[in-house]
């Protein structure tokens, strides 16, 4: 089942622009490896990107959207625990809280008193635990196409897939996680996830080839997808599937989680791809109406992987998030 969630994952980079300086820092004994655009000041409040994955890296976005917005504010680009150069922990510890804990380290390394943190997928669940953890430190969030309510994420997933795949759609209702589905209590949200992810898993791995439906939830068109293996290629790591497997594990509740929008006080900009199946358009719009301080934008030429698709749209609107004040 998971071989499929590490193909979401794939591939990790390492190389970076010349411009931009490579820091390692030590956070509970696991070495967490950032980029920054330029110099950190103590007074500054950088933009710290997170990526998605699990299990992913910070370069794609690095050799993308990044460099348009380092002229706005100073950028930080963190390869999270178990994924691109950062180190995987011995403990195996891919917590939400872990990784919230590593962010906190890299601020304290940067010596600066506040940051922005913005989540791509499942670094936006990572971002958003940083948020409602240590909320002091955090200036505004930016969550992009990112995994804050996977309930509804994981009822995206089926319906993208019975719209693309109706012929795997129709036969898994007669498979176990088929069966499985069909005696969940529709009340309750979190065996329902459960029971949706693993429906729809079982049938994209019975596919001839599971990457089409895949590719289908993360782009927009198919030159997005070209593009973003030949990004993926120039740097040259791959996921090891370990960070993957722990977060879509038996024992993690992942599939369950939805950031807490009460707790997220701060100014908060949600983008989203038009065409993004994986966490679904609908639902990071409801999640944006419900934030105190909520703001929406949706990219109507983009799926996933927005920031890739959209780069000018894409910076357009974090940079008038940004200038907000």
């Amino acid at each position: 089942m998971l071989k499929a969630v590490v193909a979401l994952a794939a591939l990790a980079v390492t190389s970076a622009h010349a411009e931009q300086t490579r820091h390692d820092t030590v956070v509970d004994g696991v070495r967490i490896t950032y980029w920054t655009s330029r110099d950190i000041k103590p007074t500054d409040t950088p933009v710290v990107f997170l990526h998605g994955g699990p299990g992913y890296n910070s370069y794609s976005f690095r050799r993308t959207a990044g460099p348009l917005l380092e002229g706005d504010a100073p950028m930080v680009y963190m390869d999270e625990r178990g994924s691109g150069a950062s180190e995987r922990p011995l403990s195996k510890d891919y917590s939400l809280g872990a990784m919230a804990a590593d962010i906190e380290g890299v601020r304290k390394a940067m010596g600066v008193d506040r940051i922005i943190p913005m989540g791509h997928s499942f670094g936006g669940a990572v971002a958003a635990t940083y948020a409602t953890t240590y909320t002091a430190h955090v200036d505004r969030l930016i969550l992009v196409d990112a995994a804050i309510d996977m309930p509804a994420a994981m009822g995206v997933w089926m319906d993208a897939l019975k719209a693309s795949q109706p012929d795997a759609w129709k036969a898994e209702q007669a498979s176990d996680p088929g069966r499985a589905l069909a005696a969940t209590d529709p009340e309750d949200r979190c065996a329902l996830s459960r029971a949706r992810f693993a429906f729809v898993m079982d049938a994209a791995e019975k596919l001839p080839d599971p990457t089409v439906f895949y590719t289908m939830q993360q782009f927009r068109k198919p030159e997005g997808k070209t593009e973003q293996k030949r990004i993926d290629a120039e740097g040259g790591f791959r996921s090891s599937g370990e960070v993957a497997g722990a977060v879509f594990g038996p024992k993690s509740d992942f599939v369950c989680y939805r950031a807490d929008p009460a707790a997220l006080s701060m100014p908060v900009l949600v983008i989203v791809g038009k065409y993004d199946f994986s966490v679904g358009a609908a639902p990071l719009k409801a999640f944006a109406k419900e934030l105190r301080k909520g703001h929406f934008v949706q990219l109507d030429e983009s799926a996933h992987f927005s920031y890739q698709e959209q780069p000018q749209a894409f910076t357009s609107a974090v940079e008038g998030f940004l200038r907000q004040r």
